[in-house]
C-alpha cells in the first residue's frame, strides 16, 4: 500500500473517532424536551412530519421523522440528538478538509475541535434546529469543491452539485456561500458536458426534499401545517417564503427593501453583536490562530484565503445589511435571534484557525502541538461544559400555564418560543386538556383563523367593526362564558391597554372586568412559590440564546407584582420580589 493511501486510511480512522466522540458528547447533553425559539416547532414537525414555517425545511423534517422512527425510548429527545449527529459530522468534515489542504493531524484537529466545542456550535448541537444541518451541508460542499480544485475529479464536482442543491433547499443563507465555492471551483474549468451534468444534479438536490414533502402531503395532511401547505401547487410559494414576505426576508416585517433607506444605527448595533460573538465563541485563542492562518495563507495560498474570506464576508455582511434592517429593537431577545446567523461566518474563522495551528506547528515541536490539541478539548470540557439533559426551561414555563389555568380557558401567547411550546403541548404531548391558545400577532392571517376554527370548533370569535378578530379580551370572555382570558407576562403592556383590569394568576395575567377585586399580596406569593420561578436566573440562562425570553418574561412579571405592593404592609413579599429581580 502506498504512503498516500495509508495516510488517507489513517485520516478516515481519526475522522471517525473524532466524530464518534463528539456525537456521544452531544448526545449525552441533548435536550430531553426542546430548546427556545423554533426548536419546539422542529421537534413537533419531526414527530408529526408536519410543515414548519417557510421555507418548510423539508430535508430536516424528513430526516427527523425517519430518525424518530428508529425505536428510541423518547423520540422527541432523539430528534434533538440528531442535531448532535449533524454537528459532530460537521467537525469531522472540517478536520478532513483541513487535512486534504495540507494541515497536519494536530492542526486539523485543533481547528475542528475549536469549532465543535465553541459555545454557539455546542449549544445548537443539543436542540432541534436547522443550523447544524446547514453547517454540515456547507462544509461538505467546501470539502467537495476543494477536492475538485485539487484534482479536477468529475465525481467531486457531481457530488458537490448534488449537495449544493440540498443546501439550497434547506436554508436561504446557503446562497451566501456561492462566492467562496466559486473560488475553489474556478481552479478547473469543467467541460460543457460536466457543467450540464452538475447543473442537473444541483436541480435534483434542490427538488428532492420538496418532492418528498409533496408525496407526504399526497398521503395525508399533517396535524401541524399552519401555512396551509396542502398540495404540489403550494411547494414553490413555500420555498420562496411567500408567507413571510419573500426570499430576502429574515422576518416578515419591513426592512431595507421596503423602506429604501439604510438605518446606520441598526447596522452598527448588529455589527457590535457580531464582534461580540467572535470574541465569545471563537475566543482569544481561536482569533489569534485565525489571524495567523490568514497571514500564512496570504504567503502561500491566496486562493484558499480568498475562499474563506469571501465565506466570512458574504455570510456575515449580507445578514448585517438585510437582517439588521428587519430585526427592530435592541433587547437581549433580538440579539439572541441574530446570533444564530453568526454560525456560518464563524466556520470560516475556525477553518483559518486550523491553518494558523498549521503555521504554528511549523515553528514548534510536535509535543507542543499535541498539548495544544489536548488542551483545546480538555479546557471546554472542564471549565464550561454545556448540557441541556436536565434543563427543560421552556417546557416547564409552558406547563406552568396548565397548572395556573383550567380547561376552557383562553391563553394568549406572544412569541415563537411560547407559540411552538403550546402547540407541542396540544398536538404532541396531548396535555392541553381543552385550553385554547390564542396568538394575537396572527389574528389577521387567514390560515391561522381557519386553523383556530378547526381546532376549537366551539370557540366564539369576537370581531371589531372592521370584521377582524379583536384584542378586547373582555369581549372574548363575554362570548365564551366559563373560560378566563389569561396572557403570558411578556404581554403585560398590551393586557393593561386592552383590558379594563388585570390580575396575576400564578405564571399568567388574568384579564377581568372593570372593578373586579384583586389581591396583590396573594398573587405575588403564588408567583414566588411556583417551583419554576427560582430556577430561571441570569446564572442558568445563556445570554446569547433565546432562553433569555423566559428570563425577560419572569422579570416583567416580578416588576409588575412588586409595583402593586405596599412595602409598609407587604414587606416580606416585596423583599422576596427584590431578591428575585436581582437574580434576573
Amino acid at each position: 500500500m502506498s504512503a498516500g493511501a495509508e495516510e488517507h486510511r489513517r485520516d478516515r480512522r481519526v475522522t471517525a473517532v473524532l466524530g464518534t466522540f463528539l456525537f456521544i458528547l452531544f448526545w449525552l447533553g441533548r435536550s430531553r424536551s426542546y430548546g427556545p425559539g423554533d426548536s419546539a416547532q422542529h421537534v413537533m414537525c419531526g414527530l408529526l412530519w408536519g410543515v414548519p414555517h417557510p421555507p418548510g425545511y423539508p430535508l430536516q423534517t424528513a430526516l427527523a421523522w425517519t430518525w424518530s422512527r428508529l425505536g428510541w425510548a423518547d423520540a422527541g429527545a432523539a430528534i434533538n440528538g440528531l442535531s448532535g449527529l449533524f454537528a459532530a459530522a460537521s467537525a469531522a468534515v472540517l478536520f478532513l478538509l483541513l487535512r486534504r489542504r495540507g494541515c497536519r493531524l494536530s492542526a486539523a484537529f485543533s481547528g475542528a475541535v475549536l469549532m465543535a466545542l465553541s459555545p454557539l456550535f455546542w449549544y445548537y448541537s443539543l436542540v432541534a434546529e436547522v443550523r447544524a444541518l446547514n453547517d454540515l451541508l456547507a462544509l461538505v460542499c467546501a470539502l467537495l469543491a476543494a477536492d475538485w480544485a485539487r484534482g479536477g475529479r468529475e465525481r467531486s464536482l457531481r457530488a458537490f452539485a448534488f449537495v449544493f442543491g440540498l443546501g439550497l433547499s434547506h436554508h436561504p443563507t446557503f446562497i451566501l456561500l456561492c462566492p467562496a465555492y466559486a473560488v475553489w471551483l474556478s481552479a478547473h474549468r469543467p467541460t460543457p458536458r460536466q457543467a450540464f451534468s452538475a447543473g442537473l444534479l444541483a436541480l435534483g438536490g434542490l427538488a428532492l426534499p420538496y418532492l418528498l414533502l409533496g408525496l407526504r402531503l399526497a398521503h395525508s395532511l399533517p396535524a401541524y401545517d399552519l401555512f396551509e401547505v396542502r398540495g404540489w401547487g403550494d411547494l414553490l410559494p413555500l420555498y420562496l417564503r411567500k408567507g413571510l414576505g419573500g426570499p430576502l426576508r429574515a422576518v416578515a416585517g419591513s426592512g431595507l427593501l421596503s423602506s429604501g433607506s439604510l438605518d446606520l444605527g441598526r447596522l452598527a448595533l448588529h455589527s457590535r453583536w457580531l464582534l461580540s460573538s467572535l470574541w465569545t465563541h471563537a475566543g482569544a485563542a481561536g482569533l489569534a490562530l485565525a489571524a495567523g492562518g490568514a497571514a500564512s495563507l496570504w504567503r502561500r495560498d491566496r486562493r484558499e484565503l480568498s475562499a474563506w474570506a469571501l465565506w466570512a464576508a458574504f455570510s456575515a455582511g449580507a445578514f448585517l445589511l438585510v437582517g439588521s434592517q428587519q430585526y427592530a429593537g435592541q433587547d437581549p431577545y433580538i440579539r439572541a435571534v441574530a446570533v444564530r446567523f453568526h454560525l456560518l461566518p464563524l466556520i470560516a474563522v475556525f477553518a483559518l484557525a486550523g491553518y494558523g495551528a498549521e503555521a504554528l506547528a511549523c515553528r514548534v515541536r510536535p509535543i507542543v502541538m499535541a498539548a495544544l490539541a489536548a488542551m483545546l478539548i480538555a479546557v471546554p470540557l472542564m471549565l464550561r461544559p454545556l448540557s441541556l439533559a436536565h434543563s427543560d426551561t421552556l417546557l416547564d414555563y409552558a406547563r406552568a400555564w396548565l397548572r395556573d389555568s383550567k380547561p376552557g380557558d383562553m391563553i394568549v401567547l406572544g412569541s415563537d418560543d411560547t407559540i411552538f411550546a403550546a402547540w407541542d403541548l396540544e398536538l404532541v404531548r396531548k396535555e392541553s386538556a381543552g385550553r385554547v391558545f390564542l396568538i394575537p400577532s396572527m389574528f389577521s392571517f387567514p390560515p391561522y383563523l381557519r386553523s383556530l376554527q378547526a381546532r376549537y370548533p366551539g370557540l366564539s370569535l369576537p370581531r371589531d367593526t372592521a370584521g377582524r378578530l379583536t384584542t378586547d379580551w373582555g369581549a372574548w370572555a363575554l362570548m365564551n362564558p366559563g373560560g378566563a382570558v389569561l396572557l403570558e407576562p411578556s404581554l403585560l403592556d398590551a393586557a393593561l391597554q386592552d383590558s379594563p383590569s388585570v390580575a396575576a394568576q400564578g405564571s399568567l395575567l388574568r384579564a377581568q372586568v372593570k372593578g373586579a377585586r384583586t389581591y396583590p399580596v396573594a398573587e405575588a406569593r403564588r408567583f414566588l412559590d411556583a417551583p419554576e420561578t427560582a430556577s430561571v436566573t441570569r446564572a442558568t440562562v445563556r445570554s446569547w440564546t433565546q432562553e433569555v425570553y423566559v428570563l425577560e418574561s419572569r422579570r416583567r412579571m416580578a416588576q409588575w407584582l412588586h409595583s402593586r405592593l405596599d412595602p409598609r404592609k407587604d414587606g416580606e413579599e416585596a423583599r422576596r420580589l427584590r431578591v428575585l429581580l436581582d437574580s434576573l
